[in-house]
């Protein structure tokens, strides 16, 4: 018998702002081929460990936003968190650090590179 299951994208909702999700989901093509994800947000989960993850989640998002300026929107940290989340601490992959400050740029750059994504996460859209 197998363990029940949740995606990530079930997750995600519980933790994250609707707004990120949906970039989220938008950036997923290439957070997948950044990151070498064969799967994003429909990643599986251990129903069981949810509320333990979310509670580490939330807990390292907290730290991150508290130390943006208050003018600063946190939505990018929710995305870089949900990836950088999925990526060691779901799925248990070690941290190099070179690798990870790359692969922030280069998702950096993406939001950078696309005028909607930029002013939604500059805070210029609604």
């Amino acid at each position: 018998m197998t363990e029940p299951t949740c995606t990530y994208r079930e997750f995600l909702s519980s933790v994250i702002s609707p707004m990120a999700l949906s970039l989220l989901e938008r950036l997923t093509p290439v957070i997948a081929e950044i990151y070498q994800f064969d799967t994003l947000l429909d990643a599986e989960l251990p129903l069981e460990q949810r509320a333990a993850l979310a509670e580490r989640f939330t807990d390292r998002l907290r730290r991150i936003v508290a130390l943006l300026p208050p003018h600063v929107s946190p939505m990018p940290n929710e995305i870089f968190t949900a990836v950088e989340f999925l990526l060691y601490e779901v799925r248990g992959e070690p941290i190099r650090i070179g690798l990870a400050i790359a692969r922030l740029e280069e998702l950096a750059e993406e939001f950078r590179a696309d005028p909607l994504l930029h002013s939604l996460i500059t805070g210029r859209a609604n």
